[in-house]
C-alpha cells in the first residue's frame, strides 16, 4: 500500500515538473516574442508632426525625414532667401537664420543682414521661380529662374542653381550653408585639380627616372 502511494506521489511530482518546465518555456518564448516586437516597434516607429506653413505631414522613420519633408523645407528656404521685397527682406532673413546651425550662424548673419541693408538701400525686389529640386545626402540643389527688379525696372532674368547644405539634429532641420552654385567656378576648380594631379604625377615619374639612373650608375 505504501509502495502505491509512493509511486503515485512520484508520478504527480513528475507531471508537476513537466508542467513547470512547459510553463517556463512558454514564458521564455513570450518574453522573447515581446522583446522582438518592442524592438521592431521602436526601430520602425514614425513620428508624425503637422507644422504650420507646410504642405503636408512630417514623418521621421528611424530618425530620418521623408523626402516630402526635405522638399517642403527646400521650398521654404529658397523662398525666404530669394523671393523678397525691400520691406520684407530683413524679416525673411531673420526667419532663415533661425534655421542655421549654431556654428554657421555668426558668419551667415553677417552675410544676410549685409544683403538686407543693400536691398533696402537700392530698393531691389527678387522672385525665384523654382523648377527642379535635386536631393543628395546632406545637400539640396534647387534650379530655376531668378527675376530681379529695381522699382519697375527689370535688372536681371537668369537661370540659377542654389545649394543648401543641411543636417538633421535631434529631429530638427538645420542649415550649415546656403549658396549660389557657380558652374564656371566649379569647372575651373576641377580643371585646376586635374592639372595639379597631372603635375604631381609628372614630378613623381621624373624623380623615379632620376633614381633609376642613379642606381644604374652606382652598379
Amino acid at each position: 500500500m505504501k509502495a502505491d502511494i509512493f509511486v503515485q506521489k512520484t508520478s504527480n511530482l513528475y507531471l508537476e515538473n513537466r508542467l513547470l518546465k512547459f510553463a517556463i518555456g512558454a514564458m521564455a518564448v513570450a518574453v522573447c516574442f515581446n522583446s522582438f516586437m518592442v524592438y521592431r516597434a521602436v526601430k520602425y516607429q514614425r513620428v508624425v508632426l503637422i507644422p504650420p506653413a507646410m504642405t503636408g505631414t512630417v514623418e521621421f522613420v528611424q530618425g530620418k525625414p521623408t523626402e516630402g519633408y526635405i522638399k517642403d523645407m527646400s521650398r521654404k528656404i529658397v523662398n525666404l532667401a530669394t523671393t523678397y521685397s525691400p520691406p520684407t527682406a530683413r524679416g525673411q532673413f531673420d526667419d532663415l537664420l533661425s534655421l542655421y546651425t549654431s556654428e554657421a550662424y555668426p558668419e551667415a548673419s553677417k552675410s544676410w543682414y549685409s544683403l538686407a541693408g543693400r536691398i533696402e538701400e537700392s530698393q531691389v525686389s527678387s522672385t525665384f521661380y523654382m523648377e527642379t529640386i535635386t536631393l543628395r545626402e546632406g545637400t539640396i540643389e534647387m534650379f530655376g529662374n531668378l527675376v530681379q527688379f529695381a522699382g519697375d525696372t527689370k535688372l536681371e532674368t537668369a537661370a540659377k542653381t542654389f545649394v543648401v547644405a543641411y543636417r538633421i539634429r535631434d529631429g530638427r532641420f538645420e542649415i550649415s550653408e546656403f549658396k549660389e552654385k557657380n558652374l564656371r567656378a566649379d569647372a575651373d576648380k576641377l580643371k585646376a585639380e586635374a592639372e595639379t594631379e597631372a603635375q604631381l604625377k609628372k614630378n613623381a615619374d621624373a624623380k623615379m627616372k632620376i633614381d633609376k639612373q642613379a642606381e644604374m650608375e652606382t652598379k
